[in-house]
């Protein structure tokens, strides 16, 4: 994780993201107060890693903008989205924007910690309270009850649910990287998610009402 860009108008939440940052082996930490110049320090710095609130001022929905605006040419980056918002229905959008990972402000310690090292390994982490409210929203269109999966595919796609990274499901379950990628592919073609972070959305989903 050589360079880390956080993206948070708190200077004290800042300098704390920093030293978990440079904890993990970060070597550049860049910091910026604002949507603005978050995406000019994104442009400047090409960061491997993006920490984003969402509330800026009184616009408590900007993050989620900027977010949108930066997977327009950037679908790769990890994004950890860390919040003060506890609604489901705003973790929602945030995942749906492309972030790779959502966990709240007031969340413990361990939990910011493991949500910081889950994406920087290439996983996807959401607050377990997060994750349980967004899977009680009601959801007329949830693709538990009309789509079948394979067991390989339920396994792979609760591993997912979980926060796992590719590499860590293929070791777990004995399987290659590739064959762990293209299941995946098969389960955003079949639950219709175009990206992991929406399939993690809709794994949720699955698992409630399948």
């Amino acid at each position: 994780m050589p360079s880390v860009l956080i993206i948070d108008d708190h200077p004290v939440v800042a300098e704390g993201w920093e030293r978990i940052a440079r904890a993990s082996g970060a070597c550049d930490v860049y910091s910026a107060a604002s949507p603005l110049a978050g995406l000019r320090a994104y442009r400047a710095h090409r960061p491997d890693m993006i920490v984003l609130d969402l509330s800026f001022g009184d616009n408590k929905m900007a993050g989620v903008r900027l977010l949108r605006r930066l997977r327009l040419h950037d679908a790769r980056t990890p994004v950890l989205v860390f919040s003060m918002h506890r609604s489901p229905i705003i973790a929602r959008r945030a995942l749906e924007a492309g972030c790779n990972g959502f966990v709240n402000k007031d969340s413990p310690p361990e939990e910011i910690n493991a949500a910081f090292s889950t994406l920087s390994s290439g996983g996807f982490y959401v607050s377990p309270a997060i994750a349980t409210r967004i899977a009680m929203l009601s959801r007329p269109s949830s693709p538990g009850a009309e789509i079948r999966l394979t067991e390989r595919e339920m396994e792979i796609l609760g591993m997912l649910a979980a926060g796992r990274s590719y590499r860590e499901i293929a070791s777990a379950i004995c399987v290659s990287y590739k064959t762990v990628a293209n299941v995946s592919h098969s389960l955003r073609e079949k639950l219709k998610a175009s990206s992991i972070a929406e399939l993690v959305v809709k794994a949720i989903d699955y698992f409630d009402t399948a």
